[in-house]
This record gives C-alpha cells, structure tokens and sequence, in this order.
C-alpha cells in the first residue's frame, strides 16, 4: 500500500507541472472544444459509496463465502454475516488540466486478518493524448468482465452481488502498473480497446498469491442497447504458504473471457463466460435476466462452475490436490431490487447451490474429511446500497 500512495503522490506532483504547463498555453482546437466542461469544473470531486447486507446459509457444516480471501462468512462460523456484502468506499477525482487526471478509491470491507482494514482499489494518473487514447500508471482494476470496474458499487448492479460461481474463478481483481484505451467508432458501433500491464499480491487467511508480467488485451464494443465484451489476460503467478513458508512454483495463468448485455431500458438480459488455464483447466458462466416495473425490479440468474481437469505436462496430482481444484457447483437465484429513496436501493435475494458429485464447492472452514458432494443449500441474502 506504501508503495501505491508514493506514486500516487508521484504523479500528483507531475499532474501539477503539467497543469501548471498548460495554464500558459490553450490546448488543440479539437481536444479542447470536446473537454471545455472539465476546465469549469472543481479541480477535486468526492464522491462515496456503500453497502449493508447480510447472508443466512442452510449448510451448517460449512462457511458460505463470494471471495477466497475470507475468513469466515454464513455458515458454520455464524448463523447470519454481513462480512461478504457490507463495504463502504471513498473515491477522490482530480480533474489537473483537460489531459491531466487523477483518482483515488478507498475501499473498508471484511479482509483476510478478520478486520474491515481500509484498502486501495483504484490509485492511477491519467494522461489524455486525445479524447480518444489516453494512458494510466497506478493500481488499475482489470476488466475482466462486464461489472469488473464497478462490481463494489452494490447500487450498480441489478442484484446482491456479481454471480459466485462465475467471479471466484478468478481472484485477481487488479493490476499494479499501466494501461492504454483506444476509442473508436464504426458506423454506429463504438469500440473501447485496452492493453495492461502490471503485477499483483492478494493476501489471503493461509497464503499470499504473487502474479508477475500480467499483461491482458480487452475490447469492448456497443451498439445501440447491445454491448459485447471481449478479453485475454496472463500472468505468471506463484503461492507463499503462510502455515509451512514454502513458496510455489511460478505457473502460468491464462484467462478469456466473453461477455455479453442487451439493456433496452425496461428490461435486460445479460451473460458471461471465462475459460481458465494453470495447473488445471477449467470454465465457468452465469446467465441474467431482469425486468424493470416503476420502482421494483426482480431477476433471476443461473451460474455455473465446471469441474476442473489438470493440464498435461505437469506433475501427476495428489488425491489431495484433486479433491482441493475442483470447486464446481451451480446456482439458481431470483430476486428483487426496490429503488425506495433516491441514490438507494433495498434487495432481497434467494440462492439455491448444487454442489456437484465431486466437490465441496467454494465453501470454506469445513472439518477435516468431510464430503458434501451432490448436495444442495439454500442462501438468503439482504442488502442496502447507497451512492453519495
């Protein structure tokens, strides 16, 4: 965290000198006829976010949990928790000169240490060429999928939280180093390409994962109420085990991914789809629908998590290893968003998982030799999601 709030105090000082370049000079007619309404407006903007929600599971024997670097969550360990969904986040906009820009998002949620420690989510510089390619150095988030940017804004989503099944395939939500945007327009279709590079740490309860040389390739294309999602994505990546202080071997990662959404206004209808490669291969999907009615809007979606094979060319696995990859199981849940006050929402929302005949699924903090495979539980979840 040191190391991100030194370059973005590093590129705070750049973003000055060059506003302070730029107060002398106007910028190009055509860049700055498209940006007049950023050079009236505050230098700095604040803006917040937040949710309050709580998770009741039906497995006893088990810990429900949305992310790998939990400790604990519904369950087992408590009969109702709040610590998968409540999170409240700051993000700081500074707007240097009409090329020049800069953010901050900090993020207090549950963390691996059992505490809600504040982390950073977004730290970057912007630079704009042109109003069309612009550059960022900093922690970026990846956008891996459709909701990556925003998938802790709970009051952009249409549900209690981004489909488990589809999202915990992979852990990795940031990236340490620098990106490249290219928009562009073809006929009436609009094109957003992007190119990272970077690094990344995720310290969870018993390890800490390292990913190095992550670079990925990502385009996004909208067309009227239709948009299409494209991105590929690797990383060598690498395990400390904080209970024996072994270090993993590095392992290349690969991921792609496919998303695609139709929002006409009254409804839409949403899916999406990676494909994902290290020691073992493996896919995942979700599947969503909603329909908008005044201030309600119910849903339904559909997840799924394939099992998991292992790669040739590597060493023959454990039955231990085995047991530990396959994580696959499925989800059926319904439903409702009710918009009552301005800037907040109220959802109520019903899961039915299938663990598959081989796995125990993502839950967690189960005891020792214990086998759920082929089972079902049920999960109630309750949320409020406010923006200011």
């Amino acid at each position: 965290m040191n190391t991100i709030f030194k370059l973005v105090v590093f590129f705070v000082l750049v973003a000055g000198i060059a506003n302070a370049a730029e107060l002398g000079q106007s910028a190009s007619a055509e860049f700055g006829a498209e940006n007049t309404d950023k050079t009236t407006q505050p230098m700095f903007k604040f803006d917040g976010f937040g949710s309050l929600g709580v998770n009741h599971s039906s497995q006893r024997l088990g810990d429900y949990v949305l992310d790998s670097t939990l400790p604990k969550g519904a369950g087992r360990s408590s009969d109702w928790a709040a610590g998968n969904d409540s999170r409240l986040g700051a993000q700081l906009t500074g707007n240097f000169s009409p090329r020049v820009s800069a953010v901050l998002q900090v993020i207090s949620e549950y963390q691996a240490d059992n505490t809600y420690t504040p982390v950073v989510e977004w730290a970057n510089v912007k630079y704009a060429f042109t109003p069309n390619v612009h550059v960022r150095a900093g922690r970026i988030v990846l956008p891996t999928f459709l909701n990556s940017e925003n998938r802790k804004v709970g009051y952009s989503l249409p549900w209690v939280h981004p489909p488990v099944d589809l999202y915990r395939v992979l852990a990795i939500t940031n990236s340490d180093g620098i990106d490249a945007t290219y928009s562009f327009e073809v006929g009436e279709a609009a094109h957003t390409l992007k190119a990272l590079y970077g690094s990344n740490t995720i310290d969870r309860p018993t390890s800490i994962s390292t990913s190095h040389n992550l670079w990925g390739v990502f385009d996004t294309l909208e067309y009227g109420p239709a948009t299409l999602h494209v991105g590929y994505q690797e990383r060598m990546a690498s395990s400390h085990s904080l209970l024996t202080g072994i270090d993993g071997a590095w392992i290349k990662n690969s991921d792609l991914s496919i998303g695609a959404s139709y929002d006409p206004g009254n409804w839409f209808a949403i899916y999406q789809w990676i494909q994902r490669q290290s020691t073992t291969n493996l896919t995942a999907m979700y599947a969503g629908v909603g329909y908008r009615i005044n201030k309600f809007t119910p849903y339904m979606t559909y997840s799924n998590n394939g099992r998991s094979s292992f790669v040739p060319g590597f060493a023959a696995p454990t039955a231990a290893a085995i047991v530990s990859a396959n994580k696959s199981q499925s989800t059926v849940s319904a439903g409702v968003r009710w918009d009552f006050m301005k800037n907040v929402d109220l959802k109520v929302q019903y899961d039915r998982v299938q663990l598959s005949d081989s796995s125990n699924g993502y839950l967690i903090n189960l005891p020792v030799n214990t086998v759920l495979y082929g089972t079902t539980f049920h999960v109630i979840s309750a949320i409020v999601d406010f923006v200011f």
